[in-house]
């Protein structure tokens, strides 16, 4: 008999493992020629717990996320690993399983909110369908909670915004019924893609506000997807960075961002800071991630690295590629300067698939 994701409900505690994504790699399968799009990452997020995915865009955050809800475009497929989350492969599951997943224990905001709000069904409606689906909440007890969650998440005038359509919701508006939507089912992981994007400084900063409030008020474990480390600074337990379907470095965010040991991670804070040079120019990564995909051994990032050289490790960075390291009881790296003595054991790595 199959197994019933609402039913299934634990609630691990805080700090017990809520999501563990093993060895996940993600394809095209009828491109075999094609480089994988993510390509072997392992991740845990323990429950109530936030942990930022960081990276320049096309480094695999978003299909991440897509394929922890089995959402994946046209074309691609999670082709090997596991996604156990509270003990259950997501991979595994039935399309009814899924159902029961998606929305209930597990929701998503997604990039630009108006343009994934329906614009044909009221607000009222839209924040109410996860209840009424997942919880099996009636339409009356559906409408008042409907009125709460709108005024939690600081839509002032909850019953008027109820009965409008998302076009008639300015950016931040849109972004606050969102996030009431994904709230409504009560989940216990809620996936955050880039939730900021398009909305001005100050709005940023109140749904940023809001959603940490919500997650500690919640106990509500988050996948947050960004390229922006102060939101990372501000809301992250740990980081994880991301390059070429990698990921490369990995850690308590405030040990990561104060003494980064990976290239990138540095070069990506770098930018970070936008100090210009003497010139007037800001800093940027030279090359592009697209170089990554070229070639078939050896450091995705070397091509655009400036410690291989320095570090005298052009050779081996060449021709093998380090595996995902611990260099202290905490923080990992995919990067030999972080052991050049050949301690590393991504020397087996020397061929990708």
């Amino acid at each position: 008999m199959e197994k019933s994701n609402s039913a299934a409900k634990t609630n691990p505690r805080p700090g017990e493992p809520l999501l563990e994504i093993n060895n996940l790699q993600v394809s095209l399968p009828d491109a075999p020629h094609v480089k994988p799009i993510i390509d072997g990452i392992n991740l845990r997020i323990n429950a109530g717990e936030v942990v930022a995915l960081v990276g320049e865009s096309g480094s695999g955050k978003s299909m991440t996320a897509l394929s922890l809800m089995q959402l994946l475009p046209t074309g691609l497929k999670a082709t090997s690993g596991k996604i156990i989350f509270d003990g259950e492969d997501i991979l595994a599951m039935s399309q009814r399983q899924l159902n029961h997943l998606r929305g209930g224990r597990i929701a998503m905001l997604f990039q630009q909110p108006q343009a994934m709000l329906d614009p044909t069904s009221r607000v009222g409606t839209q924040v109410a369908e996860p209840m009424r689906i997942h919880r099996n909440v009636d339409r009356t007890a559906a409408k008042a909670r409907v009125l709460e969650l709108l005024g939690e998440v600081g839509i002032p005038d909850p019953s008027a915004r109820a009965d409008c359509f998302s076009y008639e919701l300015s950016g931040g508006m849109a972004q606050r019924v969102m996030i009431a939507a994904a709230l409504s089912a009560n989940p216990e992981l809620l996936i955050a893609d880039e939730p900021t994007t398009a909305l001005d400084v100050t709005v940023q900063a109140q749904i940023l506000k809001l959603l940490d409030d919500e997650r500690r008020k919640r106990q509500l474990a988050v996948l947050l997807i960004t390229h922006d480390l102060s939101i990372v600074s501000a809301l992250a337990d740990r980081v994880a960075v991301m390059y070429s379907g990698r990921i490369v470095e990995e850690g308590p965010t405030q040990l990561i961002l104060s003494s980064p040991q990976h290239p990138y991670t540095k070069a990506l804070i770098q930018c970070s800071l936008l100090k210009a040079d003497k010139d007037g120019n800001l800093f940027s990564i030279p090359g592009g991630a697209a170089q990554a995909r070229d070639l078939d051994e050896g450091c995705r990032f070397l091509p655009r690295c400036v410690t291989a050289a320095s570090a005298n490790l052009q050779e081996r960075c060449t021709h093998l590629e380090p595996a995902l390291d611990s260099y202290n009881d905490c923080c990992k790296a995919r990067c030999w300067a972080v052991k050049p003595d050949g301690a590393h054991s991504g020397a087996h790595e020397a061929r990708r698939p």
